[in-house]
């Protein structure tokens, strides 16, 4: 692998990247309709929390992509229909982030009212289209707006990857303390449903969903049973008191993108006790962007596809080899996405031997798997 990226398109900006941005005009505190931290109206509507730069402008598309065209053609079994929704999620997208909890569900509880925004542009590519198989990898490409008007090069950075597969045999479920068990589905479990598995970004699973795909009135829509996840990064560096977001998401296709609905509530379980401690809703738009310049991402991918392909690897045969997985936050006070980041900009062999001789090198001491 040569030509390796500038330090400005490193991912050791990551935490920079991880913060987000919000699109322009997004900062201003407009009123939410279900905000609840107000006691009369003559309080003001909390600002939301999130990121605080702000993102380049784009364009957004106003063509209606052929891939979404593809979804309503006539005579396609179900598999093949849903395998056209799910490629359609890939594309150009400027992606903003919504968030706000609607409800306090238990007593002597102090709840953060502000609404959550953020901002992002990233690529999503089809990096695996099998029968029963599809694989996307989302890549960011940001460019930040300065206090002087001007606009940052580019950074870019390895966001999270989606997997759907078509009637699986088994799911992880998220078990709390950062623990995953595997469970076996039934024939019928499994009949006519998609599971869809989210990695993080250093490629470690964070949830799988089981849901089926509808095409009521024409819409494409995945729509999720309930299921357990760790708490995102947006909740984890603000708050420890609840361990697992349970909850239900629908994905739906537009003529111009897609969207991720999510339904959750907080769940605390502590000395023994499970207790819901607030309701959350939100919306991740994921808008179709033209005339933005994403060669970077194809850059990155490039020089570095085969170093997260044995990390691929390395994920995937240790949940084919053991039921229970727990995954360390840090090991010595790094994170695993800090060590892998770094490894990616680093490595100069496309060795499929050698990368996965070094990928378990980095990745073992941060899972323990009996």
């Amino acid at each position: 692998m040569s030509g390796r990226p500038t330090p400005r398109h490193r991912a050791t900006g990551v935490l920079l990247m991880l913060a987000m941005a919000f699109a322009p005009g997004l900062q201003a505190a407009t009123p939410y309709v279900f905000s609840q931290g107000f006691d009369s109206p003559s309080q003001a509507v909390p600002a939301p929390r999130g990121g605080t730069t702000r993102g380049a402008p784009v364009e957004l598309d106003a063509r209606v992509p052929d891939a979404y065209r593809a979804v309503h053609a006539a005579g396609l079994d179900k598999r093949e229909r849903d395998a056209r929704a799910i490629r359609a999620l890939a594309g150009d997208y400027r992606a903003t982030f919504e968030f706000i909890e609607t409800a306090t569900l238990a007593p002597d509880i102090e709840r953060d009212a502000r609404p959550y925004r953020s901002w992002a542009t990233e690529r999503i590519f089809l990096i695996a289209d099998r029968a029963t198989e599809i694989e996307l990898q989302h890549i960011m490409v940001m460019r930040f707006v300065g206090d002087d008007g001007e606009i940052s090069e580019p950074m870019v950075m390895k966001h999270w990857r989606q997997r759907w597969q078509w009637q699986p045999a088994s799911i992880w479920r998220y078990a709390g303390d950062r623990v995953w068990r595997k469970a076996t589905l039934s024939d019928r479990e499994a009949a006519g449903r998609w599971k869809q598995t989210v990695y993080q970004v250093d490629d470690s699973p964070r949830y799988e969903a089981l849901g089926r795909w509808h095409y009521d009135n024409d819409v494409a829509s995945w729509q999720s049973e309930r299921f357990g996840r760790p708490l995102p990064r947006r909740e984890a560096s603000v708050r420890d008191d609840y361990d697992v977001l349970s909850g239900r998401h629908t994905l739906t296709l537009t003529p111009h993108g897609w969207l991720h609905e999510q339904h959750a509530r907080k769940i605390a379980e502590r000395d023994g006790k499970t207790t819901a401690l607030a309701q959350e809703i939100g919306l991740v738009r994921y808008q179709r962007i033209v005339d933005t310049d994403f060669s970077p991402a194809d850059t990155y991918w490039v020089q570095t596809q085969a170093f997260w392909a044995a990390v691929r690897r390395y994920w995937d045969r240790a949940m084919a080899e053991h039921d229970r997985l727990e995954i360390r936050a840090s090991v010595d006070g790094k994170p695993l996405f800090a060590r892998l980041f770094e490894a990616a900009q680093n490595t100069d062999t496309d060795d499929g031997d050698a990368l996965s001789a070094q990928v378990a090198d980095i990745i073992a001491p941060y899972i323990d798997a009996p």
